[in-house]
């Protein structure tokens, strides 16, 4: 978990956890990213975001379909950053992002870089 925010402390406990953060840039741990934010847990978070770098579109388009299968959050953004032509470059020229509730796919939006 890479950062997480609590809602409210009573003096001994947080409640409430408003938001988990998951990023990772090693194209191999892309699916565990997605198994971090959406795995079975004691307190599930209102709102949860994933940034993942991705070798092509077509892996981003499978790490949806998990999600859109494993997702029991409300509110989930999930940020791709990938390369049009699926080939090792020095950058990412293009970023997916996906916003869900819970299984359903409810906005996206891409941006490519030239």
């Amino acid at each position: 978990m890479d950062l997480t925010w609590w809602g409210s402390y009573d003096g001994e406990y947080w409640h409430d956890l408003i938001l988990h953060l998951e990023r990772e840039n090693l194209f191999p741990k892309d699916q565990e990213t997605l198994d971090k934010l959406f795995c079975d847990r004691e307190y599930v978070p209102i709102n949860a975001i994933g940034i993942m770098n991705v070798r092509s579109k077509e892996r981003v388009e499978e790490l949806v379909k998990i999600a859109k299968a494993t997702c029991r959050i409300e509110n989930t953004l999930l940020v791709f950053k990938t390369t049009s032509s699926g080939k090792s470059q020095a950058y990412f020229d293009e970023v997916h992002a996906y916003l869900l509730n819970k299984k359903k796919v409810i906005a996206t939006k891409q941006a490519r870089v030239s």
